[in-house]
């Protein structure tokens, strides 16, 4: 799942814990940090130089990153269950989320089984990353094909519809 369609996710997502958890309507502030919530996953990519990695020479392997394991969001949400369970439920969910949106369509799912296993899970897998695509070369082979394009359009637009409803 590329950005945007973590975004949409997210915003779909936070709006809908906000009115059938909490039962409130959601205003833009909420709903943009439900989105960085629901992306936390991929703040990892955020230190790659500082990992070492050039961006645009090659290929991020971030799905390989403890950022991107059930385990970390699970003890995280715990600890922050101790003082907010509210906000413990907002951040293991949105979190959840992004990691099985990791593993629908792609060849680098996620670590379900970290720290017992270090194999990736991905739904439908298919080789994202051959002949060495990454960056805008990536996205232009994936979104071409029906299992990544339609998630990615229907997130995209219903977060953007989200978003539109709480700022009208």
């Amino acid at each position: 799942m590329t950005q945007g369609g973590h975004i949409g996710a997210s915003l779909v997502l936070a709006c809908a814990i906000e009115r059938l958890v909490f039962h409130v309507t959601p205003g833009p502030e909420l709903l943009v940090v439900g989105a960085l919530l629901g992306n936390l996953p991929d703040f990892d990519a955020l230190a790659a130089p500082f990992l070492g990695h050039r961006l645009g020479q090659r290929r991020l392997h971030h799905h390989r990153f403890v950022t991107h394991t059930p385990l970390l969001y699970l003890l995280l949400s715990l600890f922050i269950a101790l003082f907010s369970p509210e906000w413990a439920l907002r951040v293991g969910g949105l979190t959840l989320s992004h990691l099985l949106l990791d593993s629908w369509h792609t060849d680098d799912g996620v670590m379900w089984l970290w720290p017992l296993s270090t194999r990736q899970f991905s739904l439908w897998s298919y080789p994202a990353h051959a002949e060495g695509r990454f960056g805008w070369e990536f996205y232009r082979h994936h979104l071409r094909r029906p299992l990544a394009l339609i998630p990615e359009m229907v997130f995209g637009l219903s977060g953007v519809a989200v978003l539109v409803t709480a700022l009208s």
